[in-house]
Parts: structure tokens; C-alpha cells; sequence
């Protein structure tokens, strides 16, 4: 955790935090790493590749781990874009946004 929060505001410690658990949980639920440079599952070797990475799933990712166990994506999404509102994690928020209007408007 010191390495995450070290010279760190509390959002970026916790926006570190975020992205490090969601890829290792990806890895629970088997997905491998990722060649997509906007996903979370695209492995980083230092705190500079965490913070220039997202804290999403890529599209092939969210339809990986989708096919292995049925979730509702418009709740996910919607619960994720509460949760980056209510903690101030303005980027998380941007892209689920995104991600939530690209799946409403289908």
C-alpha cells in the first residue's frame, strides 16, 4: 500500500488501488492479460504505467468475462458510475458514462 499511496493524494492512492484489485480480480475470474492499452487488464511493471492506464475493462475484456458468467452490464455500469461519483474519481466517471451511453443507446 505505501508504494501505491506514496507521494499521492487520497484519489490517486485509492484510483491506484482500484485499478491493481480490478485486474488482479480479472485474473479470478480468468481473463489474461490484455493488449489493449485502454484496459485494466493490460499489465503494468510501475506506478507511472498504473496511472497513465484506465481503470476499465475493454470491450473484448467486459464480452470475455461476460460469456463466462451472466451479469446485468446497464446495473454494473450504473452502480460503477455511482460509486466514482460518490468518491470523487472523475476519470472512473467519464468512462463509465461513456461506457453506459454507448450500451443505452443500443
Amino acid at each position: 500500500m505505501y508504494r501505491m499511496q506514496k507521494e499521492a493524494d487520497f484519489n490517486l492512492g485509492l484510483e491506484r488501488l482500484l485499478k491493481i484489485c480490478s485486474h488482479e480480480i480479472g485474473h479470478m475470474f480468468g481473463l489474461h492479460h490484455c493488449i489493449e492499452a485502454s484496459c485494466v487488464m493490460n499489465g503494468t511493471n510501475s506506478m507511472i504505467e498504473t496511472d497513465s492506464h484506465s481503470i476499465r475493462l475493454c470491450s473484448l475484456c467486459q464480452r470475455k468475462l461476460n460469456s463466462g458468467f451472466k451479469y446485468d452490464n446497464l446495473k454494473r455500469l450504473k452502480e460503477l458510475e455511482e460509486f466514482f461519483q460518490k468518491n470523487n474519481l472523475d476519470e472512473g466517471l467519464a468512462l463509465m458514462k461513456k461506457d453506459f451511453e454507448k450500451i443505452k443507446n443500443k
